[in-house]
């Protein structure tokens, strides 16, 4: 899995005859009748001759305002859609631990997390957390755990967010850390509280949380957690040179974390740089209007950072920052459509994609020459909020959260060959069916 939204893309390379072999079992399987957690509908396609080709796969997660979410599993080479497997209430997030074929799908309104074996006809293991954890990302750089981010409170953190680990070996939380002092020491600066993103350096495991600080009070702050997920190691303030207003956090291979800020109505919003496991501003760079999303490529080592106030993505070089005098080259700020909300860079280190939630679009932009090449139109109304593409860089996925459909276009000609709808939001409905809402999409 591309790192996007991290490095999911390298996943599964190891495993992919298993689970070739494995998903043929599974879908003769199906054809004799499956349960309720699965209902595929479409056979996956193999070359001619009997040569199994290279499987990949992309999962969208779906939100059902009105009950239980879903996640949709397609099979990139056909483009049909294989299975959907019922998730819990809210469905927020989902994620991939390094090396492992197990996704985990966070569910915000009923305080789960779940886990199952895509492609495989397994169980769908529920994970309790903590009433009133109401979990919003996922993120592991590890074979052995998960990490739950937790934008509310509970009976371990009653003022602040907290950080859940999961055990693979046991499916369950081990740990429930909070992300700043609980309670809040009185005229403390109010660290950990209103998360909202966060990353796991895959150079050395720190892991990084965004906090919002209380509403309204503008007191941001990013808590750093030791590799294990086990206890706050520091704490990043505007005191030290946090801007105002994070909204997003990525991470190289190399070691670094980069940190969106907004800003304000005074103060423009910033890219600030911390080498993982300090606690420290090193450098900031300037970046465009309401700065939205970061998105780190690693085949060109470049990050690309979404500007939905001025309709731009700047590009920036991270390959070689140099930690004694560091800063972080600009190589281009790029006009696209209306409103960008994501990007995604191609594996092949051609051109990527800026999906645009404002004018119903998606940019094609070169890598080489930084220059839009052509615009994809989605379905009226689509607002899509999320954009991804599949390893082999023939694919790229839309979560279109208007209309209810996850749309792929083919990079070999930048048009769309189709549209798959989400289930519907009320079980059972045939006719006028309202549909979940597609959110987030991953691709191996």
């Amino acid at each position: 899995m591309k790192a996007q939204q991290s490095t999911l893309g390298v996943r599964m390379r190891g495993l992919r005859k298993t689970v070739f072999l494995t998903f043929t079992a599974f879908v003769l399987l199906a054809e004799l009748g499956c349960g309720d957690q699965y209902r595929p509908v479409a056979n996956p396609v193999v070359s001619p001759g009997g040569q199994p080709q290279t499987s990949h796969f992309a999962w969208v997660v779906n939100y059902n305002p009105n009950g239980d979410g879903s996640t949709t599993e397609i099979d990139v080479s056909g483009d049909t859609n294989l299975a959907v497997n019922t998730m819990g209430v809210g469905t927020s997030a989902e994620a991939f631990p390094t090396n492992s074929l197990s996704l985990y799908v966070a569910n915000a309104g009923d305080d789960t997390v779940m886990q199952y074996l895509p492609t495989l006809a397994g169980s769908i293991t529920t994970i309790s957390l903590l009433p009133g954890s109401h979990p919003i990302a996922l993120t592991s750089q590890t074979n052995t755990a998960m990490f739950v981010l937790n934008s509310g409170t509970n009976s371990a953190c009653s003022q602040t967010g907290s950080l859940s680990t999961i055990s693979s070996a046991t499916l369950s939380v081990a740990t429930t850390v909070c992300l700043g002092p609980d309670p809040i020491p009185s005229g403390q600066y109010p660290v950990g509280v209103n998360p909202t993103a966060f990353v796991q350096s895959p150079a050395n495991g720190f892991i990084y949380v965004v906090n919002q600080g209380p509403s309204g009070q503008n007191q941001p702050s990013v808590s750093v957690m030791l590799t294990d997920g086990s206890a706050l190691k520091a704490s990043i303030t505007p005191s030290v040179g946090l801007g105002l207003n994070p909204v997003a956090v990525a991470a190289n291979n190399q070691g670094w974390i980069f940190i969106v800020t907004q800003g304000d109505q005074v103060n423009p919003g910033t890219l600030d740089l911390v080498y993982s496991g300090n606690g420290n501003i090193a450098a900031t760079a300037p970046l465009g209007v309401l700065p939205t999303q970061a998105v780190f490529d690693p085949t060109r080592n470049r990050l690309y950072v979404t500007n939905s106030g001025d309709n731009s993505v700047s590009v920036f070089d991270v390959s070689a920052i140099n930690p004694s005098s560091p800063s972080v080259p600009l190589l281009a700020k790029v006009t696209v459509g209306t409103t960008p909300i994501g990007v995604t860079a191609l594996t092949d280190g051609s051109n990527f994609f800026v999906a645009n939630a404002g004018d119903n679009t998606v940019t094609v932009v070169s890598q080489s020459s930084f220059s839009p090449l052509t615009t994809v139109p989605l379905p009226t109304g689509a607002n899509p909020v999320y954009i991804t593409s599949d390893p082999t860089a023939a694919k790229v996925y839309v979560a279109d959260q208007g209309t209810g459909e996850t749309t792929i276009i083919q990079t070999s000609n930048n048009t769309v060959t189709q549209s798959i709808p989400a289930p519907t939001q009320l079980s059972g409905c045939t006719s006028s069916c309202a549909l979940q809402q597609p959110v987030m999409i991953l691709t191996q």
